[in-house]
């Protein structure tokens, strides 16, 4: 919806009366005139209100709050760790219905390694593409790996006796487009799960 916020004019051209015929002068007077708020002021007032009691350490609502989450996601410093069991956790995991998803580079000495997480925002903490992360990224560093995430968007999975079926669409603001042919890809060779994608730039 659009609402004029500021209008300016010139007042109407008016008569002058003459001893001959009228004259039409032209107005020099203008008007200003401006809205101190808009129909939408209410709902970004409460908006601020409600995201000053959000703690940024689990939840982000631009990518200016994403920025440290964001600093971990691209850290590419290695966490030594050399006695650690390289146990790493599944390369899929995804959850039920659709939720965002991250796909994670991580890296070591041995090789590399891609990952592939999708978790609504109850699992993972917060509503956003880095909290689908933040677990993964310190579960891999803990090992000693080194990680990235590579891109995001969001996984439709359904499940059911029949099949099971991930669609994978979309894009993420913090982490930008994940390759989604790479992570249907993934989640196949990975799993029993029928994988299919589409990689309009208009779907979110």
């Amino acid at each position: 919806a659009l609402q004029c916020c500021s209008l300016e004019f010139l007042d109407p051209h008016h008569e002058v009366k003459t001893d001959g015929p009228d004259k039409v002068k032209r107005s020099e007077r203008w008007n200003s005139f401006r809205l101190d708020s808009a129909f939408w002021t209410p709902f970004v007032d409460q908006h601020h209100t409600e995201s000053a009691t959000i703690d940024s350490s689990e939840a982000t609502s631009s990518l200016a709050d994403e920025e440290p989450l964001l600093k971990q996601a691209n850290n590419f410093e290695l966490h030594s760790n050399s006695s650690a069991v390289r146990e790493l956790p599944p390369r899929v995991l995804l959850s039920q219905g659709s939720n965002k998803y991250i796909i994670v580079l991580a890296r070591s000495p041995e090789g590399k390694q891609w990952f592939v997480r999708s978790a609504s925002p109850e699992e993972c903490g917060g509503p956003w593409h880095a909290n689908v992360a933040d677990a993964l990224l310190h579960q891999l560093q803990s090992l000693g790996y080194t990680t990235k995430v590579m891109g995001g968007g969001r996984i439709d999975f359904v499940k059911n006796e029949d099949v099971e079926h991930a669609h994978v669409f979309g894009f993420s603001y913090g982490f930008g487009k994940g390759d989604h042919e790479q992570v249907a890809a993934i989640i196949e060779e990975n799993t029993d799960i029928i994988a299919t994608f589409d990689n309009s730039d208009a779907l979110y």
